[in-house]
């Protein structure tokens, strides 16, 4: 809490994100910092109280007050199968009388600053899934109940709707178009890896493009993108302009990685519903020198983040190969536990290895080069800890990154003796080296989010896949009526 006419600041409490004043002042709505429950308290921080609990695999988002502050209205997001789905309902205060205003897995933003109308981007389906055009409908003031159907308001090609807001009298309009960009970057490491020289931006297209891993010879940079539409596999050598397509087709794919031998591309698969949702999932490879395509091994799960690449590098399922002389390693969540799993490119599935208990702060994992220990990140605000896991049953190792906080991934040096580390920020993230001591050095901090890092078997080169957004604030002057 800050005073308009003064400078003092005022701390109202920790962990909790997404607050909202009540229209009459006295009461602020606000979730936990993981995002499964909504709280109420007083404005000055006391009488805090718990709302709505959130069922497993749903998070909430955007409480906002009713006009009489009997009721809130908030997004419960469901993921299931990989898709999610979001729904914006209210509930009383006392956490009861659930009534569901919207459902939709395409809603994208939504605005309820015109009492008794809700405002909303709902995306497009495919092959303009990008897009989004707005919507409205109608809705009790008392009980938040649905008052006829929605209307379609645009019908505009090239715009994503985000950041929506309107007068109360519905005649002024303001969002963001936000068209989402991501680039993989390469750059030279220097003195040990704790330098980290000019990075180079190798993609050069103006839609997604995430990095996987290296060639062998730590020449060539493997990478999945969508500029053809569904997400496919490309290679390029750091010294080219161009990239050359290794795996297309309408299936998403995601995540390439040389297999520790050099013959095979390794990546995962998903197939997908005519509405762009996806279905099962498969390991696949093919060979380096060309060829079809082939099924490894069958996966359990599917990602859970749209287009980012935490749901290779963080999230499941996803998988790491060793540099050489050891097997591969997937991760796949069961229930409460994400199972780490050998196999082979070849031969498919062999061995369960190790388990740990699914947590949503695990937000990175990598395998070390020789494939016998596990490096795996927590997101937190107060701590920066990295978990070292062996894989022959010995006891796990903490290692202290601080001061470096809010990890979002890892990845382990070319010599297995230390880490780089992404340490996210509003003010950007940064890419830090770290050693097993504890001892950290800045490499680079940009005003991008990065959310992936990729070590060269080389140790002479680090990529990365730094997000880019290019939004631009717009107003209407006239704002559709109906």
């Amino acid at each position: 809490m800050i005073s308009i006419i003064g400078s003092s600041l005022r701390k109202l409490r920790d962990d909790a994100d997404d607050a909202a004043l009540s229209p009459d002042g006295s009461q602020i709505a606000f979730t936990d910092v993981d995002r499964t429950a909504i709280w109420v308290m007083a404005v000055d921080g006391s009488q805090a109280r718990g709302v709505i609990k959130a069922e497993p695999d749903v998070k909430f988002y955007s409480p906002t007050w009713f006009a009489n502050v009997k009721r809130l209205f908030y997004v419960k997001a469901r993921t299931a199968n990989g898709n999610t789905e979001y729904v914006l309902e209210s509930r009383n205060l006392q956490g009861g009388d659930p009534v569901v205003l919207l459902q939709n897995k395409k809603i994208t933003d939504f605005t309820l600053n015109q009492p008794g109308r809700v405002v909303y981007a709902q995306s497009e389906p495919p092959p303009n899934r990008y897009d989004s055009n707005l919507w409205d409908l109608r809705y009790d003031l008392e009980s938040g109940k649905p008052q006829g159907t929605p209307h379609k308001l645009t019908d505009w090609t090239g715009f994503s709707f985000e950041s929506l807001g309107m007068t109360m009298d519905g005649k002024h309009f303001v969002f963001l178009n936000d068209r989402l960009q991501s680039a993989a970057y390469y750059g030279e490491l220097a003195n040990g890896g704790d330098e980290l020289k000019t990075p180079q931006r190798l993609t050069l297209n103006e839609n997604l493009n995430w990095p996987g891993g290296w060639s062998s010879d730590s020449k060539t940079l493997f990478f999945y993108s969508n500029h053809e539409g569904s997400f496919s596999i490309y290679q390029q050598g750091i010294a080219d302009r161009t990239a050359q397509a290794i795996a297309t087709g309408p299936e998403d794919k995601w995540a390439p990685q040389i297999s520790p031998d050099g013959k095979w591309v390794l990546y995962l698969q998903w197939t997908k519903a005519a509405d762009g949702s996806l279905l099962s999932g498969k390991l696949m490879r093919t060979s380096v020198t060309g060829g079809a395509p082939e099924s490894v091994m069958d996966i359990e799960g599917h990602p859970n983040v749209g287009e980012y690449p935490g749901t290779t590098a963080g999230d499941f399922p996803s998988f790491r190969c060793p540099h050489a002389g050891a097997d591969c390693v997937i991760a796949e969540k069961n229930e409460n536990q994400i199972v780490f799993s050998s196999f082979d490119p070849v031969k498919g599935r062999k061995a369960e290895l190790v388990k740990v208990p699914f947590n949503r702060v695990r937000t990175g994992w990598d395998l070390s080069p020789d494939g016998t220990r596990l490096a795996i990140s927590e997101f937190s605000y107060q701590k920066g800890e990295i978990s070292i896991v062996p894989l022959n049953g010995a006891a796990p190792q903490k290692i202290s990154a601080m001061p470096w906080t809010e990890l979002i991934t890892v990845a382990w040096a070319a010599d297995g003796k230390s880490l780089f580390l992404a340490s996210f920020s509003s003010r950007g993230t940064a890419v830090v080296h770290l050693d097993f001591a504890g001892h950290s050095k800045l490499l680079i901090k940009p005003v991008w989010h990065i959310l992936t890092l990729e070590a060269s078997p080389s140790g002479k080169y680090l990529a990365f896949g730094p997000v880019i957004s290019n939004s631009n604030a717009w107003t209407m002057g006239s704002f559709p009526a109906k």
